[in-house]
């Protein structure tokens, strides 16, 4: 088993042993299942790259890559016009990992002699295929062994692996994204969401209009948004029909009107009104969720009758759980359960069956009473009606899933100083600001409590300390950053990702806000030390909370990567007075040296 970077910049030997040059990179002529290394590119001193087929390779070692024949035998080969260069065209390149429904970044390639024949069959997307690549893979891994541990493995089947076209611009391919749309259509649009737009696009095209349809509503309303305006009208329309009417209106509501219109203007008529009529409701209202494909039945028909109407609406509608009875103007009349109406008589009328104590909501209830309706009655469907009691339609259980879930990670996110989706797309200076009350709220009081006691009690005892003044502002500010930063971590790894990609995401957007808040913190509290009368300490007092205060925002975030690492609980982070003493350690010494 070989690795690319294990080839790379090795010198070059004849069979005589006389030095040619060193390896550049190395050829493919396809991408198909576990490829064929053609050749390799040997660079030379002063001189052009030549390629050399891999059937001239005697064998590879640390000393390098030896010929079998000797430098006036060798015949190199011309460039294929369809020639794929592994460490130009794949190398630092994004891939789809169709096995871990994820997108990853290829740090190196597993190479491995089958019938005499290198093959490509995997692609490194860990820290040990960085490593090898910068010659630390052996002291490391060393290292690791030394403290009971072990580099962890992370190369993935080659059969596993989708190329971007847009990742690999310079290869003459069209990859049919095949296994992709094997993959369910929650995995395709986690898939999707990983993507950079542009990559989007471009594996959106290969997938057809049904299955794209099946994933839609699986991502979020950007991406649903971006994904549909960046499609000509006459596709966007295509999909509009495959998904169910409330389905399509979610979408749909999130584009700009006269977008929306050419869209609808495209679909069948009767596809289009039904959908124009759940667009008139606001997103988070009952008509917003519910879906006008049920079985609504007219009152008075008898049981077989019922059994006729219900096998030819059945397959239109979302569920067949309940049968609801309606009278002549369309009010909902009661509900009769599918078992009752099957095993009745045949010549039965429903009337006797329907239950008239039935369980509806407002078509402009807020969704999470809908929500609070369904589980409290513990109804697969709730059916939705106006102020004259005219059924208008349902909305199902999986309907408020997404509902519930939202609502209770918001409540979560701002107990721990998180904000909702919407406010995460946000500037970095808004997210400041939307965050700066809630350190405000904090701080103030603690700093009211510190004046009172400092000024009131311990000063008619000789005790005044300008330290105790500073300490609350210092306490519970490191709370707030350690804790704004331990949500986002533990948020990260509830999604599965990795050390590294959480570190990213922290340094692209958390730790800057936490720097803002915490510059802000450290100019409140030399303001402060400069009212208490020590105007010369301001300046150091500010460096030292600010120091402090970036300390818990880094400690914070990273702990529960650490927790994590050795299996244990990392919601122990988010533990108010622990961060609160991890702050007071920190900080308080530094400013008793100082004051």
């Amino acid at each position: 088993m070989l690795f690319l970077a294990q080839i790379l910049g090795r010198p070059v030997f004849d069979a005589a042993g006389a030095r040619l040059g060193w390896v550049e990179d190395m050829l493919l002529t396809s991408l198909d299942l576990f490829p064929t290394v053609n050749a390799i590119v040997l660079a030379r001193r002063g001189k052009g790259a030549v390629f050399l087929p891999w059937t001239s390779v005697d064998h590879v070692d640390r000393s390098g890559v030896h010929l079998q024949q000797t430098r006036d035998d060798l015949n190199a080969v011309p460039l294929s016009a369809d020639a794929i260069f592994l460490r130009r065209d794949i190398l630092d390149k994004q891939v789809v990992d169709i096995h871990g429904r994820k997108v990853v970044r290829v740090n190196d390639l597993q190479l491995a002699t089958v019938d005499r024949e290198l093959r490509l069959t995997g692609a490194d997307i860990g820290l040990r295929g960085l490593l090898r690549r910068l010659h630390l893979e052996r002291p490391v891994a060393a290292l690791a062994r030394s403290a009971h541990s072990k580099l962890p493995e992370s190369v993935i089947p080659w059969n596993y692996v989708e190329g971007l076209e847009t990742e690999w611009p310079s290869v003459r391919l069209n990859v049919s994204h095949r296994r992709l749309r094997e993959l369910p259509a929650p995995d395709i649009a986690d898939i999707l969401a990983q993507l950079h737009p542009l990559d989007r696009g471009e594996v959106v095209m290969h997938i057809d209009d049904e299955t794209l349809a099946d994933t839609l509503p699986h991502l979020e309303d950007d991406v649903q948004a971006e994904l549909i305006s960046a499609m000509s009208d006459q596709r966007a329309s295509d999909i509009m029909e495959f998904l169910p009417p409330d389905e399509a209106a979610d979408v749909l509501g999130d584009l700009p009107e006269a977008h929306a219109e050419r869209i609808l203007y495209l679909m069948e008529p009767e596809d289009a009104e039904d959908v124009r009529e759940l667009l008139q409701y606001g997103d988070d209202t009952a008509g917003g969720l519910m879906t006008p494909e049920y079985v609504a039945l007219p009152d008075g028909i008898t049981a077989e009758e019922a059994m006729v109407v219900l096998r030819r609406e059945a397959p239109d509608a979302e569920t067949i759980y309940y049968v609801y009875v309606v009278d002549a103007e369309g009010r909902l009349e009661g509900v009769l359960s599918l078992r009752d109406l099957i095993t009745a008589p045949a010549a039965e009328s429903i009337s006797a069956l329907v239950r008239h104590n039935i369980i509806s909501v407002q078509v402009n209830d807020d969704q999470e009473t809908v929500a609070h309706t369904l589980n409290h009655y513990h109804l697969l469907a709730v059916p939705v009606v106006d102020e004259k009691g005219e059924l208008l339609g349902i909305v199902t259980f999986d309907d408020v899933l997404d509902v519930l879930y939202s609502e209770a990670e918001e409540d979560i996110s701002r107990q721990a100083g998180e904000f909702e989706e919407s406010d995460v797309l946000a500037t970095a200076w808004e997210q400041v600001s939307l965050r700066l009350p809630w350190a405000l709220g904090t701080a103030i009081p603690g700093l009211l409590i510190a004046f009172y006691l400092s000024w009131h009690i311990l000063a008619r005892r000789g005790m005044l300390t300008p330290l105790l003044a500073i300490l609350p502002l210092l306490v519970l500010l490191g709370v707030q950053l350690g804790g704004q930063g331990a949500a986002a971590s533990q948020v990260a790894l509830s999604d599965d990702e990795t050390p590294g990609e959480i570190i990213r995401r922290l340094s692209q957007r958390q730790w800057p806000i936490g720097l803002a808040l915490g510059l802000l913190g450290a100019i409140a509290g030399g303001i402060i030390t400069w009212i208490i009368g020590l105007p010369a300490h301001a300046v150091p007092v500010a460096g030292v909370i600010w120091l402090v205060l970036m300390l818990d925002m880094l400690i914070g975030s990273l702990l529960p990567l650490l927790l994590h690492r050795l299996r244990w609980d990392p919601v122990l982070v988010v533990n108010r007075p622990a961060l609160a003493v991890m702050a007071l350690i920190i900080g308080a010494p530094l400013l008793a040296q100082m004051l």
